[in-house]
């Protein structure tokens, strides 16, 4: 009865490392990862140096050297520019546009 629980137990704990486990794992290399993490670091530090884009609104991500970028512009030029200060950052290969033109208005 006692290995029956014991079992049982370490089948449990089983189950529940691989579920945790697969939960962190990632299909990106370690270095693919950092290089991803500069890649952002220098469109966000690029973004923040030019003065027609309002960095602050524009969210940056990475995925294996594609550049995305969130949130919320104030003109069409403004966007024009963020995707154009994203695409000549080195080592983005792509730039997927997700920002939004116009004031948020909830109302």
């Amino acid at each position: 009865m006692r290995n029956q629980k014991t079992l049982i137990a370490l089948g449990v704990f089983a189950l529940v490392a691989t579920i945790a486990l697969a939960g962190c794992s990632t299909t990106v290399g370690a270095k693919r990862q950092l290089k991803d993490s500069e890649i952002t670091a220098a469109v966000k530090t690029r973004l923040a140096a030019d003065p027609d884009v309002a960095a602050i609104d524009i969210d940056v991500d990475t995925l294996e050297g594609t550049v995305t970028l969130n949130g919320r512009v104030k003109t069409d030029k403004e966007r024009m520019e963020a995707l154009e200060v994203a695409r000549g950052t080195e080592g983005a290969r792509k730039v997927v546009d997700n920002l939004k033109v116009g004031d948020h208005n909830p109302n």
